[in-house]
């Protein structure tokens, strides 16, 4: 029984031999076909700042080409300028409404009465 376990073993271990070497020369010819990029003269990170690119106006121009040449339909800027109304409405005219409401006149006079008085607080 002993005689048979040593046999066994020893052919594992040159199974495992065998194996070893020819992993060994796969990587070999893996590495050797694998050709290293030429490197900069500085490693770049994510927190490298950019060389400034100095333009001169042109790329805006030709970049927004339609823009510049009004060529865009005016709806867009129709939508934004009724926003900013609308925005203007929301917050101011129920506020002039209750001045005018209460008062008589949608905005008050500057330096004009008002119902507080310096005793009364």
């Amino acid at each position: 029984v002993a005689h048979g376990l040593a046999c066994e073993r020893s052919e594992v271990m040159s199974l495992l031999r065998a194996a070893s070497r020819f992993g060994s020369a796969a990587a070999a010819r893996r590495t050797a076909v694998v050709a290293k990029a030429p490197t900069a003269p500085f490693a770049r990170t994510f927190v490298t700042r950019s060389l400034p690119r100095l333009g001169h106006n042109l790329e805006d121009h030709y970049d927004m080409a339609e823009f510049m040449c009004k060529m865009h339909h005016p709806l867009g800027e129709y939508l934004i300028w009724a926003v900013m109304c609308s925005g203007f409405l929301v917050s101011f005219a129920p506020m002039m409404h209750s001045n005018y409401y209460f008062t008589g006149r949608f905005m008050p006079k500057d330096q004009g009465n008002t119902q507080l008085c310096d005793d009364s607080w």
